[in-house]
């Protein structure tokens, strides 16, 4: 009883902390960003950030059911390594992909996960789904995503099924990430996009730099339906 009393008032005095209220600020201020584009509607979304030194082991992430419109830094929530809620926070339901973050987290050393529900992302991943993997070439934007340099270059998002079971998925997710590290971003088919960085701005812009080559890849598409 007193280490889990002892460990709370530890973590009430780290968020608090300069460093941690402002990585905080800057995830909210992008939830709302997202929600005001169409990608977090409703109570739909999780987003989360690695916590600073000394607690670099434990994330943050958006706690579950509370609408994008109206989230707050309240609705932020502390957990482990293994996704279970810190004692401070023991009482709060984090996000039933948690285990999605904290994968990415212990494999992938990033340093912030954003997940969006936009339209484009989740239709063109129903209409590929069965492909697994989308291709993408030949748009300026590319050059949004880490270590790509020209139009030129082809990058590989994975499409996974959607599935209830959180373990299962991540041991798909993980078959894959063991063979393509460099890619910073995968859909869930019907369900929408996850994507990742060094830092929050990054995650944002691999975020933002995805969504808008869905966009243009959904337009495509319909024309060339259009035209048969």
């Amino acid at each position: 009883m007193y280490y889990i009393f002892n460990q709370k008032k530890i973590f009430m005095y780290f968020l608090e902390t300069e460093q941690y209220q402002h990585l905080e600020k800057e995830l909210l201020e992008i939830i709302h960003l997202f929600h005001s584009r169409g990608w977090s509607m409703a109570t739909s979304t999780n987003y989360s950030f690695r916590n600073p030194s000394p607690n670099e082991t434990t994330y943050t992430i958006s706690r579950s059911g509370v609408d994008k419109l109206q989230f707050k830094k309240d609705d932020f929530m502390l957990i482990d390594a293994e996704g279970v809620a810190l004692p401070i926070h023991q009482n709060i339901k984090s996000s039933a992909e948690t285990l999605l973050h904290t994968y990415l987290y212990e494999n992938l050393a990033t340093q912030c996960v954003l997940h969006t529900h936009s339209k484009s992302s989740t239709i063109y991943s129903l209409i590929h789904q069965k492909d697994k993997v989308v291709k993408i070439t030949g748009f300026e934007l590319l050059k949004g995503i880490r270590n790509v340099g020209s139009h030129e270059a082809e990058i590989k998002i994975p499409i996974f099924q959607n599935s209830q079971d959180m373990k299962q998925l991540v041991r798909e997710i993980t078959a894959y990430y063991d063979r393509n590290p460099e890619t910073y971003g995968f859909l869930l088919a019907g369900h929408g996009l996850y994507a990742w960085g060094n830092s929050i701005a990054e995650a944002k812009r691999h975020t933002e730099t995805f969504e808008f080559l869905f966009d243009c890849l959904l337009d495509i598409y319909k024309m060339q339906k259009t035209k048969d």
